[in-house]
């Protein structure tokens, strides 16, 4: 039986980053889940169930070869007893895409390569069934940003419990733009007086406007457009660390996954290698807080998406990269 999500995820401080300027804690969405986890997790599920509810027969997603959101996508589809298919974009190859991409496909992901962006509406077109859930890359849509807004309200229970201080800044990666965007309607919702601080892992303005756009979606959805003027000061966006490109890896994102090895924490270098590279570069910028009576370490807030289960339980029986149709092979450039 497929097991329900792990919540709240745990929060800890990692001390070893601090300083007299600077607490760095860590949130860790990547125990969501036991059998895979990540931020993913809270996205698919209220993602499958919206598809139930439709009465559809399958979910169709789009993402690059290695997409974690593919992946849980399916893992969750086919535990509800749903199909699932993807129009699929190439991903620069590592062995974590790889593994990622093959242990989709055993999940029963339905794969239509798209050897390139303007392939892809021709592609779902012809990949489009009657009956199909049709969801945006990384499930960046209202229901998913709406779930990554609810879960700041589980940050809010563990800040009343004492389990870590409100955070001045909660650093999130930057892609589809769902977390972002629903973490910083979450925290309006909340009255929490934190930033949200994403970092983009594509260069551009598109994420950023997604981001915002998505938060404000979630806050007319809940009744609360009003607070949509109060996301100009409580959204900030860092370009800064993106490297070459979407799953390249960037000089400090690889910097920032040896420090977090130290730590006992993995990162990927498309996403999460980049977010933790800003961290590490508020931590060592960081300047005291004013505060009444006196000063404070600036409180930064890693929220960390990758999934910390290992990929091998859901690799066992999967065909090896040689084996992948070319098609789908040659995704992995």
């Amino acid at each position: 039986m497929f097991p329900a999500p792990s919540y709240p995820t745990p929060v800890r401080l990692l001390a070893q980053l601090g300083s007299a300027h600077a607490e760095v804690w860590l949130k860790d969405d990547g125990l969501s889940h036991a059998v895979y986890g990540g931020n993913k997790v809270r996205k698919a599920q209220r993602l499958i169930e919206a598809a139930t509810e439709r009465g559809a027969r399958r979910v169709l997603s789009f993402g690059a070869a290695g997409s974690h959101h593919l992946l849980t996508l399916a893992l969750f589809a086919r535990a509800a007893g749903l199909e699932s298919a993807a129009v699929m974009l190439p991903q620069q190859r590592s062995a974590h895409a790889s593994d990622t991409l093959r242990a989709a496909l055993l999940a029963g992901l339905q794969v239509y390569p798209a050897s390139h962006p303007a392939l892809v509406p021709w592609h779902f077109a012809r990949a489009l069934r009657r009956g199909d859930y049709v969801i945006v890359p990384g499930g960046s849509n209202r229901v998913g940003a709406g779930a990554c807004a609810d879960a700041v309200a589980e940050l809010e229970s563990q800040i009343e419990l004492g389990k870590l201080p409100c955070p001045d800044v909660i650093v999130v990666p930057l892609g589809s733009g769902g977390t972002c965007g629903g973490i910083a309607a979450g925290v309006v919702l909340r009255g929490l007086p934190s930033c949200v601080l994403g970092v983009q892992v594509v260069a551009g303005v598109g994420p950023r406007i997604a981001a915002r756009w998505l938060a404000r979606c979630v806050l007319r959805d809940r009744g609360s457009a009003r607070l949509a003027e109060q996301l100009a000061s409580r959204m900030r966006f860092d370009a800064t660390h993106v490297g070459p490109g979407y799953g390249a890896p960037s000089p400090t994102g690889i910097r920032a996954m040896s420090i977090a090895s130290e730590l006992g924490l993995v990162l990927d270098q498309t996403y999460t290698a980049k977010a933790f590279a800003k961290v590490l570069e508020l931590a060592a910028e960081a300047t005291p807080v004013s505060s009444d009576p006196g000063h404070r370490p600036l409180r930064i807030l890693y929220w960390h998406t990758l999934a910390a289960t290992p990929l091998e339980p859901l690799l066992a029986g999967a065909p090896n990269e040689k084996e992948l149709p070319s098609s789908i092979r040659q995704l992995l450039r």
